[in-house]
């Protein structure tokens, strides 16, 4: 009796597992079908043939939709150098049009945000260090994000402050890109295991992703054109890549023994460098000091400030004896 009672409680007991057993498949299956039917955001495919970009991307329609405010930029802006600029065209963008998209019309174009030019000091045509990067990545202006774009500028300013070679190998040993898996949206830099030189320009850079505009190439032939072009092919990445190049560091890239010098004294400087710091430093004639009396250990570290405080002596010397010449006391 004992016995029969107890398989006659287990019957139940088997029946309510097995119950429970398929309420939460059923609930897994639900959930499982609603996440197809909703999957994240980011991962919708957005404009047909772009499906490897991220959708927030093209969230982002362009504020300059008309020439006047391509105008006002071409007024306040410094954007190219005089001697391209009957070549460079700015061009307001279509409602529908996207920082991605490739090429749709005449004459060839690439896409920049208004940031590059206001914050950080980018000029047109890009400098050979620039293009060698982007070339590197395999990457569009507009694919990288302005963090990174100031870390590009500030490491040719420094280097220009310092007498280093501006060099993409040098720059690579500090940094490494940050892309993530696909679809792909703007990429960033971050430091390697070198660790990176500089801050960020802003720790939340804002408001720039709907500010782009289109630099259309006006009568440029390509064989012939240096500034935008090399042997007819363009310098750098027009419009957006759907396989960007991931690298962490030099990688295998050889390192003569000059640019291994030239790491040595960057590693010795102190981390991070203010990046707006180095930034506003672009147009001075006086770098080096600019930086040396914010950073005097490190221009001690590379042999600098001995020089300079000699300079600096000489100067008081001068000024003590013009003022006994002239009576003031």
């Amino acid at each position: 009796m004992a016995g029969e009672r107890g398989d006659a409680s287990s019957t139940p007991a088997k029946g309510k597992s097995k119950a429970r057993s398929k309420a939460v498949a059923t609930g897994t299956a639900a959930t499982e079908k609603k996440k197809a039917e909703n999957p994240p955001k980011d991962l919708v495919p957005g404009v047909p043939g772009y499906d490897w970009v991220r959708r927030d991307v093209g969230e982002f329609q362009s504020v300059f939709k008309s020439f006047l405010g391509i105008h006002a930029i071409r007024r306040t802006h410094r954007i190219c150098e005089p001697s391209v600029s009957k070549f460079v065209r700015l061009e307001p963008c279509r409602p529908d049009e996207r920082v991605y998209m490739g090429r749709s019309s005449d004459p060839p174009h690439f896409y920049v945000y208004q940031c590059l030019f206001r914050d950080l000091g980018v000029c047109l045509p890009f400098t050979q260090f620039e293009c060698d990067f982007l070339n590197f990545i395999n990457s569009a202006p507009c694919q990288l994000h302005p963090n990174s774009w100031d870390f590009l500028r500030a490491f040719q300013v420094l280097c220009s402050a310092l007498g280093i070679e501006v060099s993409l190998p040098i720059f690579l040993h500090f940094y490494q890109l940050k892309m993530g898996v696909p679809p792909h949206g703007l990429m960033s830099l971050n430091g390697s295991k070198a660790e990176g030189l500089f801050s960020l320009y802003s720790q939340s850079y804002k408001n720039f992703k709907h500010e782009f505009f289109r630099v259309a190439l006006v009568d440029v032939d390509p064989l012939e054109d240096g500034a935008f072009y090399f042997g007819g092919l363009p310098r750098f990445p027009f419009y957006w890549r759907p396989v960007p190049a991931r690298f962490h560091g030099v990688g295998e890239l050889k390192l003569t023994a000059s640019k291994s010098v030239a790491i040595e004294n960057l590693e010795a400087l102190p981390r991070s460098l203010d990046c707006k710091l180095v930034l506003s430093l672009a147009n001075s004639a006086y770098k080096e000091r600019g930086l040396e009396s914010e950073y005097l250990v490190f221009f001690w570290l590379l042999g600098v400030v001995e020089g300079y405080f000699g300079d600096f002596f000489d100067f008081l010397c001068l000024q003590a004896s013009w003022v006994g010449t002239n009576g003031v006391s």
